[in-house]
């Protein structure tokens, strides 16, 4: 009986009047009249414990009743066998890379090459199906596509290079801004010492200096800035270490260095003038102090004690140095 030849029992089956099949391997007619070509579903196939029969060209299963559901009927159900697997022509190598071009974002597989779980077969007519046969080398015959993972960019060089001296500019600022925030620490320790040795003059001379304490309240002040701004140069240089070499971040963190360069040496000259001002209000202090010490002793001048004014002679130059700060050899 030939493949093309529909008898009245065969019409039953594709009707679904049939008993139920045993399934084995060859070629079957399914329930809409296609035929297949059965084999045992690989043991690799996640299918094949429920379904253990296979078409491996069109990747369908079925049970060994012949069922292509489990709920019910389809008309992919097998339903009569016509007979061993006929031999294939030797089949035809389908075009590869030169005659097919695969979607955007999709490559062709060599022949040879391992299939993966998501590669899809393309048939001659430009259908796709994912393939169940994860691990098989591609055939000569045979046509499979895969999905192309997107590379990183490379970051360019000379871009890594620039971030790597704009790192380390901002490592140098931090360290200076460092050096120059422990030198002002010095400097208010020494101002501290000063004003209080100037406050004792002022106060054995019934002055009072206001001016310094302006100058150590604005000196004050500024230690506090430059330590702001010694801790947001440390928080500047930790971003700058972890942003991408493209980041707006970054660009803005270039200005902003530029910025608090410039502030840097408008505060250095401003802090200049400062000290100046300073040591001359010192100098002046210490001339005032002198100039009250004679006041107060002009009384002594004419005791007609030898004794006292000898005492008052030998304990003048501890009374200035206590009053004035100055040390012993500073005194004429």
């Amino acid at each position: 009986m030939s493949e093309d030849t529909t008898t009245s029992e065969q019409l039953a089956e594709i009707e679904g009047q049939a008993d139920t099949v045993q399934v084995c391997e060859g070629r079957w007619r399914t329930r809409n009249g296609e035929v297949r070509n059965v084999t045992p579903t690989p043991e690799s196939d996640d299918r094949s414990r429920l379904q253990p029969w296979w078409d491996a060209e069109y990747g369908q299963t079925w049970g060994h009743d012949g069922r292509y559901f489990f709920g019910g009927d389809s008309p992919l159900d097998l339903v009569t066998y016509l007979g061993p697997i006929e031999p294939q022509p030797e089949p035809q190598a389908e075009p590869q890379a030169t005659d097919y071009a695969p979607p955007e974002g999709w490559r062709l597989l060599a022949v040879g090459e391992p299939l993966q779980q998501a590669d899809e077969r393309v048939r001659i007519d430009g259908s796709r199906y994912v393939t169940r046969q994860a691990g098989r080398a591609v055939q000569s015959h045979e046509r499979y596509i895969r999905l192309i993972e997107p590379q990183p960019e490379p970051q360019p060089a000379d871009t890594v290079d620039e971030l790597r001296s704009e790192v380390s500019y901002v490592q140098n600022l931090l360290g200076s801004e460092k050096r120059r925030v422990a030198e002002l620490e010095e400097l208010v320790t020494s101002l501290r010492t000063i004003n209080a040795a100037q406050e004792k003059a002022v106060d054995a001379a019934g002055k009072e200096n206001t001016a310094l304490r302006n100058q150590l309240a604005v000196a004050k002040e500024e230690l506090t800035i430059a330590a702001a701004v010694s801790h947001q140069l440390q928080i500047e240089l930790d971003a700058a270490q972890q942003v991408p070499v493209d980041s707006p971040d970054l660009q803005q963190l270039q200005l902003r260095l530029a910025d608090m360069t410039l502030d840097r040496d408008q505060y250095k000259t401003a802090w200049n003038q400062i000290f100046t001002d300073l040591t001359t209000i010192r100098e002046t202090t210490a001339a005032e102090t002198v100039e009250a010490i004679v006041e107060w002793l002009q009384p002594f001048r004419g005791c007609n004690s030898p004794s006292l004014a000898l005492l008052l002679l030998e304990a003048l130059p501890h009374i200035m140095r206590s009053l004035t700060g100055l040390a012993d050899e500073e005194i004429e």
